[in-house]
């Protein structure tokens, strides 16, 4: 049995909101706001788990129009990350958060930015929970698009929240190369 590649090296030309944040000890990455999660026995501390969204702290970042992944002021550009279909529909399940922070998260988290990294198994603790309409199988690519404005809805039956942005300015699309590693999707002409 191959394993799958080793996630990347943390690159040390980080934005520096986000080369601030606190790190984990195990993987060195930076810990964003949105994966920091109460104490389930009502503790005074956190947890982090990687793999799922504290959807009460990405809505009110998004809402105050702060990075989800630095914990920073987003200012004039906004970006979301998601799936081509994601961007097509203009409706995304994660916050928004830098165009520059964005960038450092595909090559960072290795669940986007190594194809045959996956989802831990739900069975196993802080295998976080895929959202309602969600498949579970992993796309071909990613799509970053940057743009100036979005909305938030709170779908209540689902208990989280969609983040719609306006026309994007600029779309950059990433696919993954023959050593299953996240790439700019080549130039067609």
């Amino acid at each position: 049995m191959t394993r799958p590649p080793t996630p990347p090296d943390v690159p040390g030309d980080l934005p520096a909101s986000l080369a601030a944040r606190p790190r984990d000890v195990r993987r060195g990455l930076p810990i964003p706001p949105v994966n920091e999660h109460p104490d389930p026995h009502g503790g005074p501390g956190t947890y982090v788990d990687f793999t799922t969204l504290n959807t009460t702290i990405s809505t009110r970042l998004a809402a105050g129009r702060v990075c989800s992944l630095c914990g920073e002021s987003m200012e004039y550009w906004v970006a979301f990350l998601g799936t081509p279909r994601a961007v097509e529909l203009r409706r995304f399940t994660d916050p928004p958060g830098h165009p520059e922070c964005m960038k450092a998260a595909l090559t960072l988290c290795p669940h986007i930015a190594l194809a045959r990294h996956r989802r831990a198994r739900a069975d196993r603790p802080s295998a976080g929970i895929m959202p309602p309409g969600s498949h579970g199988t992993k796309p071909d690519g990613w799509t970053l698009g940057i743009t100036r404005s979005y909305r938030t809805m709170f779908v209540p039956e689902h208990g989280l929240t969609v983040y719609l942005p306006a026309p994007f300015r600029t779309v950059h699309s990433y696919v993954y190369g023959p050593d299953g590693r996240l790439r700019p999707r080549p130039a067609t002409g």
